[in-house]
């Protein structure tokens, strides 16, 4: 875009050497290497006629995705342009400047980043300093010229155009040269053009590489279009402002189209700046050019709308009669002038979007990228006739894959606003690019991203223009894990929802035979069919359909029933597909949010038909709707699912309407919440009835009594009647599965009963019937086998001893089993309590001989014997501390007895764990219970010491206490390494990390267990990384328990090992992400006063060891969390405020006195036996000669120690 008057040539070459100040012209002695030239071809309508071809219009060139940081002008585009503009400035009036000749200038070479492709600039460009300074220009002091009149006069940018312009009228060069340095300052470069530079627009490249490298030299990083500063933010907006005022300044004066030097030497000096390789330049000429594109789209539009006006008056003046000629001929004249100017006007956007544009949509700042995309959406909605071609429209289809996602979400933007408006007429260009969009709509990896897509894929819907698989790839999208997605895309789901509902009503005949089946509805009974069913029924089908599709594509696989018995995996999974698809379905379809609609379909029997005396075209009517509404497959679980999704976000939302209407005051604000926790009493033993029988639908139905408000029977001292059948199915589930997930659903309903004081007396007496057929079924595996020897029962019985073990954790969990498990039996060949044979089959996890049959589920048994001898210790130590903080006696027989059963549940662990050689789910269940079991003491170890601190007035001394403060034996110290050993090893090997190698004073790694190697080669990604999951929580786990003990210093903390086990869980502390590394933190006793301090500061849950509810985590998180925090005191009644359980363990860091048992030093200097074996465990002194059964004359008055209220809360937090 070469400045030149009406004299000039098509030659692109100048034709003197002369200067217009007559000086002669010297070329720079810098070294500039030869620039080869690149043919390429000019994209424009007059020289592009491949561009009609379809798949070239819309096809990515091959450099497409390459990002350029300089200018890609070449040869052919100089040759061609000037040759055009020269022809069409002949035709053009001299202008005021005509007078001094001006010779064209040659574009600068192509650099792009090639060897050749080098600027006038010498050698080589320096390289990008470190970031040293931060100038922002904006925030220079220029107390006069442009630049000041832009930003800091306030006056507004009409005026400031204006006053530029006449500035120009009076001195061009001038004017141009303030021009040129306002750009320069706007770019944050203080160094300026001079009038000389603007009048030889030969040498506009190389002043311009002069401040390129002036500006490098003194090492700015910011400038103002990226300045974060408060002064910048109104920056873009006025610097857009004024290039756009200047156009249209230009336009209403018609010096655009009268002075076109100027226009073009204004270009000159943008294009060039936009193709500098300085990021400033660049970035603030791109931003210059793209406002004065945008105005001359506004400008070609206003004269579009004058043409087309003068036309019609035109066309009006010839219709009439007596025609006015002289009108006709000023009118045409002015149309002329006006057709004229707006190929003027036409011929400027292109070459700004050939100069410009074509080489910064691909820049490699993103800003830039963005900006670009941006303006081109702005300039196909303002002037849709010109740029709504594919030549234009496949710039915006190339940046839907760009590599930042602004740049994709700003296209993706501009798209749907134009296809809000033209999407009819973008048929081709739709066909090309929809892939691509759903693609973004369903796997792009920014979420604004996807959401923007979807609403575009919206729009196609609408419009008829998407294929069904895309419409099932989109709709699948209501199963998301992201929140975004899901609510952006519900009303895509609805749509598709409603056109299932026609094509259903199509297929029963018509909308009249639907109206003359359901005729008129009773609104309040929801059991009769009505209309409402049919779009309940498109929505299950459609949800089903979905689902199956992606149990296809991503199957999921069930957990081993080993993985739920040690509790690496729930039994329940907290949120499934359906369930988080439900909570947008609520808020957006209305049957959903009716969820009485909801429970009133699935209580119908749909396979029975009314008899009745109607027509045989009226019965047969019936029959196919019948038929059409019925509900089948998987979709009665889905609906179930979708209910409890819908019935805990009613109540919830009922309860805060309720709180607000009791702030003001209104009575009748909790009607509706009361109303609807009756109907969901009554309807979930109904429910339980029908769909009881089946474990999977039985588990969404169990969890419908979690979001029941149960204190509303309390408030409103309903009949007990009602309460009663809901627990009465709850336990007939308990009695009838043995399912994991129904138990675990039912526990957790039980202990939801168990909050409400007024209810607990109902809930206890169902609990002592469970508890009642479980103890039997229990002593009669008892009396027929021995309980703890491995291996001497066949597959049945012992998946169904472990079964009830199972159940006897469970309820274990609920409230207060002491008395239940140390009862002695009635019957003959079954008299021990049933705590003792706990113990003893805890035994069973000793592993002698490998047998792949029995193992998982002696294994299963095993760990739920643990669980449930857990529970029996958490609430004997709790009974305990209330006695010790309420000073009570304690018997030293209770004491004794406890401390027995201590120690021979301590044993059989110990056995589990010591008896295999690698880390099964068992081993490392057990170590954690054996680290359970000492931190449980260490907590009323805490409670005597806190209760002797209050004083000699208060002090109680505890001495028959001191054999449960006993640690664990300093010998497992080498077993316990080399466990966490075993875990760190699988856990890295699955990350393909490479651990520290150990100290001098630590022993060096096994080299057999370190080269154990597990081919993974055929798993799916899934499962790959379910493995690393599975494998970090394993790691986390054991780390946890053994953090917890060592604060709790029952290990590690004297002997000649005190001090290994914490040195050793350091040593890769760095190595396996976050989780390990926040866990071992807590060793580190400096860091835990001070993170125990800012958690007390910021009135945080404090640093700390509770007494644990570990049943209650495995039964509902929220069920744990509630009854952790209703701890109370065991002497307290039941009608009044009751006490803490047991105070907090919070880890201070400080030494507490402690009287724990020394370790005796092992002095057997004979081989060693084989690990896990009896002399290896009585070697190592971890076992005891005395059998269980030597001490049967000890278990005499193990329940007359306190026992705790039967109406206590449950178990205390873990």
């Amino acid at each position: 875009m070469e400045t030149s008057d009406n004299n000039a040539t098509s030659s692109p070459a100048p034709t003197s050497s002369a200067r217009r100040s007559g000086r002669v012209s010297k070329a720079p002695s810098k070294f500039t290497p030869d620039a080869p030239v690149a043919s390429k071809r000019k994209r424009n309508p007059d020289n592009d006629d491949e561009d009609a071809d379809d798949d070239a219009e819309n096809e990515e060139p091959a450099d497409a995705g390459a990002l350029s940081d300089d200018e890609d002008d070449d040869g052919d585009d100089t040759e061609t342009e000037e040759a055009r503009r020269a022809a069409k400035k002949k035709k053009k009036t001299s202008s005021s400047q005509s007078a001094r000749p001006r010779k064209p200038a040659t574009k600068k070479p192509k650099t792009n980043g090639d060897a050749g492709g080098h600027d006038a600039i010498s050698g080589h460009l320096p390289s990008r300093p470190k970031k040293t300074v931060r100038i922002a220009a904006i925030a220079r002091p220029v107390e006069e010229g442009l630049y000041a009149d832009i930003f800091t006069s306030g006056d507004p940018s009409d005026k400031v155009a204006t006053e530029w312009y006449h500035k120009y009228q009076a001195d061009d060069a001038s004017a141009i040269t303030e021009l040129v340095n306002c750009i320069l300052l706007s770019a944050g470069c203080d160094q300026q053009v001079t009038a000389d530079d603007i009048r030889d627009p030969e040498n506009c490249s190389n002043r311009l590489a002069d401040l390129q490298n002036v500006y490098t030299e003194e090492g700015i990083t910011d400038y103002p279009l990226i300045s974060r500063a408060k002064s910048s933010k109104s920056f873009r907006d006025l610097l857009i402002g004024f290039f756009k005022s200047l156009l249209t300044v230009m336009h209403e004066t018609d010096v655009l189209y009268t002075d076109t030097s100027l226009m073009d030497n204004i270009a000159r000096w943008v294009a060039s700046m936009s193709s500098s390789t300085l990021r400033p330049f660049r970035h603030t000429a791109t931003t210059v050019a793209l406002a004065m594109e945008a105005a001359l789209v506004e400008i070609a539009k206003k004269l579009d709308d004058r043409i087309t006006r003068m036309t019609q008056q035109i066309d009006a003046e010839k219709k009439r009669k007596g025609k006015n000629k002289e009108r006709v001929a000023a009118i045409q004249k002015n149309l002329d002038e006006a057709t004229k100017n707006r190929q003027t006007v036409e011929e400027q956007i292109v070459d700004f979007f050939a100069t410009v544009f074509v080489h910064r949509y691909r820049d490699v700042d993103p800003k830039i990228r963005t900006e670009c995309v941006d303006a081109l959406g702005s300039w196909i909605w303002n002037l849709p006739t010109f740029f709504m071609e594919p030549e234009y429209l496949r710039y915006l289809g190339w940046m839907l894959s760009d590599a930042m996602p602004q740049t994709r979400l700003e296209s993706v933007k501009q798209l749907t606003r134009l296809f809000k408006r033209d999407a009819e007429k973008l048929g081709h260009f739709i066909d090309r690019f929809r892939p691509r969009l759903v693609e973004m709509a369903t796997k792009d990896s920014d979420v604004s991203v996807r959401v923007a897509a979807i609403a575009v894929i919206q729009i196609l819907k609408d419009a008829g223009m998407l294929e069904p698989t895309e419409i099932d790839s989109v709709g699948r999208l209501i199963f998301d894990s992201e929140l975004r997605i899901r609510r952006a895309v519900i009303d895509f789901f609805a749509g598709c929802v409603n056109d299932s509902i026609e094509t259903k009503v199509e297929e029963i005949g018509g909308s009249e035979v639907v109206d003359e089946f359901f005729g008129d509805q009773d609104e309040d009974d929801y059991s009769a069919p009505r209309k409402d069913w049919i779009s309940i029924k498109c929505l299950a089908e459609l949800l089903s359909a979905y689902d199956s599709q992606l149990e296809e594509e991503y199957t999921t696989l069930q957990p081993r029933g080993l993985d739920i018995a040690v509790e690496m995996v729930q039994a329940v999974a907290p949120e499934t597909r359906i369930s988080l698809a439900s909570q947008v379905l609520y808020e957006r379809i209305d049957q959903v949010k009716n969820w009485e609609l909801l429970s009133g379909y699935l209580l119908h029997d749909h396979s029975t038909s009314t008899k009745t005396k109607a027509s045989k075209k009226k019965h047969s009517n019936e029959k196919v709707l019948k038929a059409a509404v019925a509900p089948e497959g998987n979709e009665e679980s889905i609906l179930l699912e979708v209910l409890a999704a819908a019935v805990r976000l009613s109540l919830a939302s009922g309860h805060d309407a309720a709180d607000r209407s009791r702030k003001k005051h209104r009575p009748d604000g909790g009607d509706g919440v009361e109303d609807s926790a009756i109907h969901l009493a009554t309807d979930i033993p109904r429910l339980l009835n029908k769909f009881g029988a089946d474990a999977s639908t039985a588990v969404i139905v169990l969890r419908l009594e979690h979001a029941l408000p149960l204190d509303i029977f309390q408030q409103l001292r309903q009949d007990s009647t009602t309460f009663t059948r809901l627990l009465d199915e709850v336990c007939t589930q308990f009695n009838r599965h043995v399912d994991r997930g129904v138990l675990a659903e039912a526990t957790a309903a039980l202990l939801h009963a168990r909050k409400y004081d007024e209810l607990q007396e109902i809930t206890d007496s169902k609990i002592a019937d469970l508890w009642e057929t479980v103890i039997n079924a229990f002593r009669h595996f008892d009396k027929n086998n021995e309980l703890s020897v491995r291996g001497n029962m066949e597959v049945p019985a012992i998946r169904e001893l472990g079964n009830i073990l199972l159940k006897m954790s469970k309820l274990s969990s609920i409230a207060n089993c002491i008395e239940v498990l140390e009862a002695e039996g009635q019957t003959d060949g079954s008299s021990s309590p049933a705590i003792e044979l706990l113990i003893k089959i805890i035994h069973r996890g000793k592993l002698e001989q490998v047998d792949e049959a029995l193992d998982d589920l002696e294994d299963e048994a095993v760990s739920f014997a643990i669980q449930a001898c857990q529970f029996y210790f958490m609430w004997k130590v709790r009974s305990l501390i209330g006695s010790v903080q309420n000073r009570s006696d304690i018997s030293a027989e209770e004491v004794e007895k406890l401390n027995y059963l201590r120690s021979l549940y301590s044993r059989d662990l110990i056995w589990t764990l010591s008896s295999r050689g690698t880390n099964d789910e068992l081993r490392l269940f057990s170590t954690g219970g054996l680290c359970d079991l000492h931190v449980l003491f260490a907590t009323l170890r805490q409670a005597v010491a806190q209760q002797n601190s209050q004083g000699p007035t208060q002090q109680k001394e505890y001495p028959v206490l001191t054999p449960l403060f006993q640690p664990i034996n300093g010998a497992l110290i080498n077993e316990f390494i080399e466990i966490f050993d075993a875990a760190e090893r699988a856990y890295a090997k699955c990350l393909k990390r490479t651990l520290n190698e150990p100290a001098e004073d630590e022993d060096p790694i096994d080299e057999e267990l370190s080269d154990d190697e597990e081919d993974d080669s055929a798993m799916t990604p899934m499962e790959k990384k379910g493995k690393e999951l599975k494998l970090e929580r394993a790691l986390c786990e054991l780390a946890g328990k053994y953090v917890l003990t060592i604060l709790a210093k029952m290990v590690d903390c004297d002997g000649a090992q005190a001090g290994k086990l914490r040195k050793r869980m350091l040593r890769n502390r760095n190595k396996l992400g976050n989780n390990l590394k926040e866990t071992v933190a807590y060793l580190d006793e400096g860091k835990l006063r001070e993170r125990v301090e800012k958690a007390t500061a910021a009135g945080k849950k404090k640093v700390a060891t509770a007494i644990g509810a570990k049943g209650k985590k495995s039964a509902s998180g929220s069920g744990a969390a509630a009854s952790a925090a209703g701890q109370r005191s065991a002497s307290s009644g039941g009608k009044n405020k009751k006490k803490q359980l047991s105070d907090e363990i919070v880890v201070t860091g400080e030494d507490e006195e402690s009287e724990l048992s020394e370790v005796e030093e092992i002095e057997d200097e004979e081989p060693e036996p084989e690990e896990g074996t009896v002399e290896d465990l009585r070697r190592r002194e971890l076992l005891d000669d005395n059998p269980i059964e030597d001490d049967d004359d000890d278990d005499e008055g193990g329940g007359d120690g306190d026992k705790m209220d039967e109406d206590e809360d449950s178990v205390i937090g873990d």
